[in-house]
């Protein structure tokens, strides 16, 4: 991968992986031009829940990135668990449809990726 490529989805990189103030996260990547695609993966749903149940983030502001990431069209979700990120990105981004996202809310979806991603290492153990 060429550097030009990478700093074409670096905006979208950066908000996936919620690498930064999230304002200008999201401005950045509406604004961006992006060449190629970033994948959404369960470490980064993890990571983002983990900074609500952490306090380092509002559930409004998950609620924010969830709706950025959904919405942007060069995030793709990791294939293999597209079922269970696209829940998660749905469930949160339109927490009018569902339920309010709250800390509690968080913790269960923090629950289940890190399950997820644990019974993954368990199988390639095994």
């Amino acid at each position: 991968m060429s550097d030009m490529d990478a700093n074409g989805s670096q905006p979208l990189e950066d908000l996936v992986r919620w690498n930064g103030e999230l304002s200008g996260l999201i401005a950045a990547a509406r604004h961006g031009e992006p060449t190629s695609t970033v994948t959404l993966r369960r470490s980064h749903a993890a990571a983002a829940a983990k900074k609500v149940t952490t306090g380092l983030a509002s559930p409004g502001q998950l609620v924010d990135w969830a709706q950025a990431v959904h919405f942007a069209d060069q995030v793709h979700v990791e294939e293999e668990h597209q079922d269970l990120l696209t829940q998660f990105l749905v469930e949160i981004s339109t927490p009018e449809l569902f339920e309010p996202v709250t800390h509690e809310v968080c913790q269960r979806w923090l629950r289940v990726l890190q399950t997820s991603m644990a019974s993954d290492t368990e199988a390639a153990e095994g």
